[in-house]
């Protein structure tokens, strides 16, 4: 990690990560049942204590979150990055101002001391992309955000579309010297 000074790791289970759910309303990755999520979710906070761990042996700044996306959960994933990538990763999500719980609870022995932050989980669209009038208008319609850059002298606009939540989590408090290694089994 320390060479490229960014890491991350999703876990990519099958049959759950090549799902698609398809219908009128939304086109996306099929979520697994609600106790399926929870073992993921303790899976990325073990993933992450040691990740915590080895960043802690380099005596330097890092950033290391759990993300963990609502409704879009297999996208979830450990972030970290050193160096001149932290302030990328500091900035990357769109604060969500509407509160709201935390959607999982969980029996890891460190569940509660991670902090979670609401932010806008979505992708971004540029105008130069959009073909017709009415594709302009619906992304307007559903951006939460619009950026304006000027590119090759010319104003170019890009529309942020919100997908749902990602939650960012980080531990608030030590969770401990030793290994807390869980069986998601118990």
């Amino acid at each position: 990690m320390v060479k490229d000074q960014k890491e991350y790791v999703k876990l990519w289970i099958s049959p759950f990560y090549n799902l698609h759910q398809i219908n009128k309303n939304e086109v996306g990755k099929k979520n697994p049942p609600y106790k399926f999520r929870t073992q993921v979710l303790e899976q990325l906070m073990e993933i992450y204590l040691e990740w915590e761990k080895k960043l802690n042996n380099l005596k330097e700044p890092y950033y290391l979150k759990i993300w963990v996306g609502d409704p879009e959960f297999m996208d979830s994933q450990v972030v970290a990055a050193v160096r001149s990538e932290i302030e990328y990763y500091e900035r990357i999500f769109i604060k969500n101002p509407d509160p709201k719980p935390f959607p999982y609870k969980s029996q890891h022995p460190c569940f509660d001391r991670f902090t979670w932050e609401r932010c806008i989980n979505g992708y971004y669209v540029w105008e130069s992309d959009l073909e017709t009038e009415e594709e302009m208008e619906e992304a307007k319609r559903k951006a939460v955000q619009t950026n304006e850059y000027m590119i090759d002298g010319q104003m170019e606009k890009s529309y942020f579309i919100s997908t749902g939540d990602m939650w960012t989590g980080k531990l608030a408090q030590e969770c401990g010297k030793e290994s807390v290694l869980f069986d998601v089994n118990e």
